[in-house]
């Protein structure tokens, strides 16, 4: 039966009475309120009332202290004593309420009177305690204000004596399956009116077709049983059986579980302690329904109901059997989906964690396969294809590495614990490694043979391939990015396409120049003809060049600005951005591999959102008609850090820096380039000698980054295969 008034209504019918009864025309009306939890009320119902209210602070008589004037409420937020008769005249003259908020929400049930008697018992007998900041009083007439105000329409009897008992939550079986234990009692207490709310909260559970803690009086069982009839319920509507659990963990036919979705779902999709209820539910040793999964014959048919240790731990076996297997293609499926349901679940968790870095294994394992089973062709084709490039291994590397090792927080008990990390390791410090040195022999082996990269884009062939629109008049955008490998600049057209996908958005593989250095690159992507380009060793020096003039960070600014493009560095005066033709540097991932590697997913995941906000910000707002994204060069990422020997240059080097050396005197047998004034990089001649540059363990000390797992120089298709993006409003 529901509320028929609210306690406002039942506060101002009350008073309104009290005064109609009153002998004296312009009375004192006398409201004893044990706890003092209906001030404001009776506050603002005598002032409706045209009441003068006046509240006894520190002692009753100090409501004497003026003679009252006209109609009066004397508040006493206090339990009635009857040996004082201070108010012997108000009660002759005026009139007397002791109404308290459990007498009074007991008035707003008129049509339940004998039922509605349980409020004020409730708050009468509920434990006050001057010790805890909120004790069980204040908890029931907290609950009884809230439901009782009007604002959100009038509860049942039913219902508020529910969340009573439960503190304020209307539903006994998510207030079990979330508190558990810790619900039953605030301190532990095992008294005997916390026996009395346990058996209470069964009921309340029984009454909602839990039928498994039916005739239970033990807390700790109560809670066991509704969270395995939990866990059962959700099974069931995976498509586990229900024949394989016994008929009490099933729901009963008057309870409304089974008709929507599973109590334990909804109670997860609303709880603020996802990693707490993570650790109950997906905890190994928490064995819900061990013996019916253990056998079960199809686990990943279940792969969606994400709350029980054993079919976690099942799942796991399962996967690494179908890894063992070479099966490589399944773990990803399976690992993408039993990560899809952990994260929509509990969200950010280790478990959840975990089956990422799976995805990514089993990505890894799957591309460096079809790396061995590949017929050798063009290493730009090979590497730098948009779609099926061997990029991807680079991605996948570089996404296992930043995952870093989530099954440390797991409980020992998960089986990931014993396995992932022998994964991680083989993959990334063995079979990685073993692609790059075969990578770096299949460069070799193009560049020995002549002429190699022929009837590729060039990087420093840039203004010319595309003079036509870049000279066409319309307004163009060049933002020029230091070191973003193919895999970082992929991921950054991918963020656009999410952000922006009203724009066109192409990705090219072009040739870096050789050394891959910023240097170099830079100097590249400079206005000119594709002829007018070379790198030189002058007075041993290696520089690049064009047309016979040395371009430094000046002369590239002159070069620019002369050919009409507004020049803005990151970190400068950026003003510039009206212009129709504006070219923008921005330096970040380059400075920071050399100088901050300690934490691949700060330095760069971080700085990608940022360039992909900056991009896409000035894009929306810039009007251009075109936009382009280059960069200069990649870069090398080792997932560990070797301890590597420095290597003396070879006798003749005249240049060592990074990862190439160069010399016009090198010894032929000797690793490096051998240079003369007609040598040009960006084709390479016969008396090029790379060697040990291929190799993915070797740097050399000289003006070496201080961090060995980030280089560039060398001749990895990672260092000079390059992405370049094209945006154009459609």
């Amino acid at each position: 039966m529901p509320a028929t008034k609210t306690l406002p209504q039942c506060a101002h019918d009350a008073l309104e009475t009290a005064i109609a009864d009153a002998v004296d025309d312009e009375p004192v009306v006398l409201w004893w309120d044990e706890g003092g939890y209906l001030e404001d009320l009776v506050r603002n119902v005598s002032a409706t009332l045209g009441c003068t209210f006046r509240k006894a602070e520190r002692t009753l008589l100090e409501l004497r202290a003026e003679p009252p004037r006209g109609k009066t409420v004397w508040y006493v937020p206090e339990t009635p004593d009857e040996d004082v008769d201070w108010f012997k005249d108000v009660e002759n003259t005026g009139s007397v309420l002791k109404l308290h908020i459990g007498k009074l929400a007991a008035r707003c049930f008129e049509r339940d009177r004998l039922q509605a008697a349980s409020l004020r018992a409730a708050f009468e007998d509920a434990t006050v305690d001057d010790d805890l900041e909120e004790d069980d009083r204040d908890k029931v007439a907290k609950t009884l204000y809230r439901e009782l105000d009007g604002q959100g329409g009038l509860p049942s009897l039913q219902a508020l004596q529910t969340k009573i008992v439960l503190d304020g939550h209307d539903d006994p079986v998510r207030f079990v399956l979330e508190y558990g234990v810790e619900g039953f009692s605030d301190d532990g207490a095992e008294d005997e009116g916390h026996q009395e709310k346990v058996v209470q909260i069964r009921d309340l559970l029984v009454d909602q077709g839990v039928a498994a803690v039916e005739g239970v009086t033990d807390a700790e069982t109560i809670v066991e049983r509704t969270r395995r009839w939990a866990v059962a319920e959700w099974l069931v509507d995976e498509g586990l059986e229900a024949s394989l659990l016994p008929e009490e963990y099933l729901p009963g036919s008057g309870s409304s579980i089974g008709i929507s979705r599973p109590e334990l779902r909804s109670t997860l999709s609303k709880t603020e302690r996802p990693d707490e209820l993570a650790a109950i539910y997906l905890d190994p040793e928490r064995r819900f329904w061990h013996d019916v999964i253990r056998t079960y014959d199809e686990p990943w048919t279940l792969v969606e109901c994400p709350v029980d240790g054993t079919l976690e731990t099942r799942l796991w076996d399962e996967w690494i059997h179908h890894f063992q297997e070479s099966d490589y293609e399944t773990c990803a499926t399976h690992a993408r989906a039993r990560h899809r349901a952990l994260e929509r679940t509990f969200g950010d968790v280790p478990w959840t964690n975990v089956w990422k870095q799976a995805i990514d294994v089993a990505d890894l394992a799957a591309e460096l396969e079809s790396w061995a089973e590949r017929d050798d062709g063009d290493v730009v084709d090979l590497y730098g294809d948009v779609e099926n490039g061997t990029w991807q291994i680079d991605n996948a590397v570089f996404n296992l590495v930043i995952s870093g090792e989530p099954e440390a927080d797991l409980p020992e008990e998960h089986p990931a614990t014993a396995t992932l990390a022998d994964l991680r390791t083989s993959l990334v410090e063995d079979s990685y490694l073993e692609y790059l040195s075969e990578l770096g022999d299949l460069v070799v082996e193009q560049i020995d043979s002549g002429a190699p990269f022929v009837g590729k884009r060039h990087a420093h062939q840039f203004f010319d391939e595309e003079s036509e629109y870049l000279q066409s008049g319309q307004s163009v955008a060049l933002f020029i990015i230091d070191a973003l490998r193919f895999d970082l600049a992929h991921e950054l057209a991918e963020s656009i396409r999410r952000e922006l996908p009203e724009l066109e958005v192409d990705e090219t593989p072009w040739v870096g120049t050789l050394p891959s250095d910023t240097e170099f690159g830079k100097a590249a992507l400079t206005p000119g003809s594709k002829f007018s380009f070379k790198v030189e060793l002058r007075d041993g020096d290696l520089v690049p060049v064009r047309n016979g003039r040395r371009i430094t960070n000046y002369q590239r600014r002159e070069l620019l600005t002369n050919d009409g493009w507004s020049y803005i560095t990151q970190g400068g005066e950026e003003t510039g951005w009206s212009s129709t033709r504006v070219v923008y540097y921005w330096n970040d991932i380059d400075e920071a591999g050399e100088n901050e590697l300690t934490d691949f997913e700060d330095v760069f995941r971080d700085r990608l959102e940022t360039i992909t906000r900056i991009i896409c910000e000035k894009i929306d707002q810039g009007e251009w008609d075109r936009a382009y994204i280059l960069t200069d060069h990649g870069f090398v990422t080792h997932p560990t850090e070797p301890t590597i020997d420095s290597l003396r240059p070879p006798h003749g080097a005249e240049k060592v820096t990074r990862r190439w050396i160069a010399g016009s005197d090198v010894d032929y047998d000797k690793a490096g380039v051998l240079l003369d004034e007609n040598t040009h990089l960006g084709y390479l001649d016969s008396d090029t000698k790379i060697g040990i540059l291929s190799d993915p363990l070797q740097r050399f000390s000289k003006r070496g980054p201080s961090n060995n797992r980030f280089f560039h120089g060398g001749i990895l298709p990672q260092e000079f295969v390059l992405n370049f993006i094209t945006i154009t409003q459609e």
